[in-house]
């Protein structure tokens, strides 16, 4: 055990230049997942031990004993396995140094990317079938961190109480879209007459009709960061991707009065689907890519260029149909790339839309929203 008292001040500075974590396992020091409270658990390890008799001791121990660039902050674990578990064999004083120099780099590597420090973090999830979905702080913050960006600890949740319906029965859509306005006005709207929006960070898994009418409550906000959701590996952060992305916009091929929109991203959807629904006398507009997945979308660009698309997608229709036309949007699409599609659409300037989900229990797409009925 360590007979050195640090001065409050060099504490300080070694809590500061490891940014609060561990410096071998990177746990934030200032919460125990295991108790899931708040509570100090930092110790502050020395390297070379501050006595002869210590791990790693040696004749020099009296001469460092106090000094911050032999100490290396760590979580009551990683000091037990530091010390004891694997003693000085694995743990070398060079190593040590290593590990601190390297983990102290990445925070002054970290701190200098921050772009943003009024960045508000939204989350929405709403049931898909018989499942909850959940977003986890965690994971909020493990892509806020790689983005690196500032934003506080909690998440603004647009989330309304959990609904009695299910996304296969008309009374759910009307519920749900009527939750997320009120607490898009409470928890958002306020804050944009009070101009204290600032960059907008979105975590959003629902049914895809009420992400793209989530992504038209944000669409005259123009900060706003989009994150998908990766299954491989499970996370939130933007991955370190730098392949492009190929759209491709396909015309009708024949002219009708009922159009109908695929958002061909996720999934190909075969003109039978649409017509199962609409009749066989549609003029049918598909935008799609070169490997429809619901993994696709891996790094920013891909979703921006796919935003550019859209736009392109809704002046062809206005200029192929007019304006006051009404087009039936039929997603299969990931998470982002709803939300997206909402934003990107201009009601006062774009045709009226009305938006199906796809839904086994249904037998196919089914009608979600008639924004045609609702005007403009």
């Amino acid at each position: 055990m360590s007979k050195t008292n640090l001065k409050t001040q060099d504490k300080w500075e070694l809590y500061f230049k490891c940014g609060g974590l561990c410096s071998l396992c990177c746990e934030p020091l200032d919460y125990d997942k295991f108790s899931r409270s708040e509570i100090n658990v930092k110790e502050y390890a020395h390297i070379i031990a501050d006595s002869k008799e210590g791990t790693r001791g040696s004749a020099e121990s009296k001469k460092y004993a106090g000094d911050i660039d032999n100490i290396i902050l760590l979580c009551p674990t990683c000091h037990t396995k530091v010390d004891k578990d694997k003693s000085p064999e694995f743990y070398t004083v060079e190593k040590l140094h290593s590990i601190k120099n390297n983990h102290e780099q990445r925070v002054r590597e970290q701190l200098s990317t921050l772009q943003n420090e009024h960045a508000l973090v939204v989350k929405y999830t709403s049931k898909i079938g018989d499942n909850q979905p959940t977003i986890t702080n965690e994971k909020i913050n493990e892509a806020v961190r790689t983005a690196g960006l500032i934003a506080p600890r909690y998440p603004i949740d647009l989330n309304p109480n959990n609904t009695a319906f299910y996304d296969n029965i008309r009374q759910f859509w009307s519920s749900e879209w009527a939750q997320l306005q009120e607490k898009f006005r409470q928890e958002i709207s306020v804050l944009k007459e009070q101009s204290r929006s600032g960059k907008i960070l979105l975590f959003a898994i629902a049914p895809i009709p009420l992400l793209i009418r989530l992504g038209m409550l944000f669409g005259d906000i123009t900060e706003v960061d989009v994150f998908q959701k990766h299954r491989e590996p499970d996370t939130w952060a933007w991955l370190d991707d730098d392949s492009q992305i190929r759209y491709e916009i396909t015309t009708p091929t024949t002219k009708s009065s009922t159009v109908a929109v695929k958002l061909s991203l996720s999934d190909n959807i075969t003109d039978d689907r649409i017509q199962n629904v609409l009749g066989n006398d549609i003029a049918i507009w598909n935008i799609t890519h070169q490997n429809p997945n619901n993994d696709y979308i891996k790094n920013r660009e891909h979703l921006a260029t796919l935003r550019g698309k859209y736009r392109e997608l809704f002046r062809l229709i206005r200029e192929y149909h007019g304006q006051d036309t009404v087009v039936h949007v039929f997603p299969a699409c990931p998470v982002s790339a709803a939300v997206e599609f909402g934003r990107a659409y201009m009601p006062k300037a774009d045709a009226h839309l009305v938006l199906y989900d796809q839904n086994n229990d249904n037998n196919g797409f089914s009608l979600a929203f008639d924004l045609s009925s609702e005007g403009k």
